[in-house]
């Protein structure tokens, strides 16, 4: 069981839902009164994780700060590294110590898991123990192996899955791949639908004449896989490159080696379908888009650019010429670096997908996001990536030192207002250039221009796994 939020915190998060939808529709909303429902949402966050998150009232108690601080000292002194999601000791996992686990668990969050373990033998078994509780583990893994677990409850999860859908539509609209009808009905929306029913609709009857084809895994709590399995609950028919569960224990020993014949046997299967089969995955994929490219059906490719580069160069070694119907697009995110760990020319991959697919420039969007946030920031055609009005950010220096000014270059830094089973006061991983001035896209808001990993930080995602796969 995990520490319910607060009604109040509730009734703001609605607040800002709306907000998000106005923003994204085009409407001008009011900054000043957006910025007062962040910092307010961001007092109530603090209250809910004193109460009930025993890592947050340790960094409370270090910062001395007492009762409710306000938005600058959240931001200067109570931000906390995405590291706390891999601060367990990584013995616990080799000794298969699933007790200490939720211990673990429990000290970083609003959980309290004090179930039974005996029986668990892995990794996989203890995530699907913790889900039975209420609290979904979503994992990410890179270069060293030790995996980050973010845990989140019915009401973070669901803000995972929702939110993305109250403002990426009007993102999808703008480039021309939803219907004429559907766009102008987005129009409509804001202040007439409330956002929980605005985004039942969209997940319902958004993409539903849609077939999607996902460059991933089918299943499992890994981050990209994850985004890749909500989009295909909405499509017409979905089509995944990898038809099985991504295994948390199968990317912790291909990252740092086997150590077990269970996990000898883990790295092969994983191995068997990623390289193994990999002809035979994509010839199953491609005939399937070659025959939603004869019949005229729209589709959803989506991947990280890595995977997509290599689809582009599976439909090359097939002989195929493919031509997506209008209203198809191809959506990407999750990083830029290759399988041997170098940073991906991003023009390449667009003049790729461009002639491989038959697609226009404009049916191509990236989106930028991580695991430990329950946001998503969509490019524009201005090649700036928008943060949504409901989540504050900040910047800082290599000392932490809170940054100031219109154009910004350093550590970024959040505070997501929907995360409430776990901090989400965070300074994470990448380094970013950030501007406050205007975009010619007309939406309002700060904007990303540049992301890259903090210098130390490891490579994340894919790119981080499968470049030890080719290692």
């Amino acid at each position: 069981m995990a520490l319910a939020p607060p009604n109040e915190l509730i009734s703001t998060q609605n607040a800002l839902k709306r907000t998000a939808m106005a923003w994204a529709s085009g409407a001008r909303i009011d900054m000043t009164d957006t910025r007062k429902l962040r910092h307010r949402a961001a007092k109530l966050c603090h209250t809910h994780y004193h109460a009930g998150i025993p890592l947050y009232r340790k960094a409370c108690q270090r910062a001395n700060v007492h009762g409710t601080p306000d938005i600058d000292t959240i931001l200067d002194e109570l931000l906390l590294p995405d590291d706390i999601f891999k601060s367990y000791p990584n013995e616990l996992l080799d000794l298969r110590d699933f007790d200490g686990m939720n211990a673990w668990v429990s000290s970083i969050s609003t959980a309290e898991l004090d179930f039974c373990t005996d029986g668990l033998e892995t990794i996989d078994e203890w995530l699907a123990a913790v889900a039975e509780h209420g609290i979904r583990l979503v994992f990410s893994s890179g270069t060293s192996g030790h995996l980050s677990f973010v845990p989140r409850d019915d009401a973070t999860w669901g803000a995972l899955t929702e939110l993305p859908f109250l403002y990426l539509p009007y993102a999808l609209a703008e480039r021309g791949m939803l219907p004429a009808w559907k766009s102008a009905l987005l129009k409509l929306a804001p202040g007439r639908i409330e956002p929980s029913r605005f985004a039942g609709l969209v997940q319902r009857y958004g993409l539903r004449a849609t077939d999607g084809f996902f460059f991933a895994f089918s299943g499992g709590n890994q981050g990209i896989q994850l985004a890749g399995q909500e989009l295909g609950k909405l499509t017409r028919k979905s089509h995944y490159l990898y038809p099985r569960d991504i295994s948390a224990a199968a990317v912790r020993s291909i990252v740092r080696g086997p150590k077990s014949a269970a996990e000898t046997s883990l790295v092969q299967e994983f191995l068997d379908t990623t390289i193994g089969d990999k002809n035979a995955n994509y010839e199953r994929l491609l005939r399937a888009l070659s025959d939603c490219a004869r019949t005229g059906r729209r589709v959803m490719l989506f991947g990280t650019p890595a995977l997509l580069l290599e689809a582009c160069d599976a439909v090359r070694r097939s002989g195929l010429t493919l031509k997506l119907p209008k209203g198809s697009g191809i959506s990407y995110g999750g990083g830029w670096k290759s399988f041997t760990g170098e940073r991906l020319p991003e023009e390449e991959l667009l003049t790729m997908l461009e002639h491989t697919f038959g697609v226009p420039r404009a049916a191509l969007s990236e989106s930028y996001s991580m695991t430990e946030i329950n946001a998503v920031m969509p490019k524009c055609a201005h090649a700036r990536y928008h943060i949504p009005p409901f989540l504050e950010t900040a910047i800082f220096d290599e000392a932490l030192v809170r940054k100031h000014g219109e154009d910004q270059v350093g550590i970024l830094g959040v505070i997501d207002p929907f995360a409430t089973s776990y901090p989400g006061f965070l300074l994470t991983g990448d380094n970013v250039s950030l501007t406050h001035r205007s975009c010619p896209c007309g939406l309002q808001g700060p904007q990303i221009l540049e992301i890259a990993r903090s210098p130390g930080k490891e490579v994340k995602g894919c790119g981080g796994i499968m470049a030890a796969v080719n290692a």
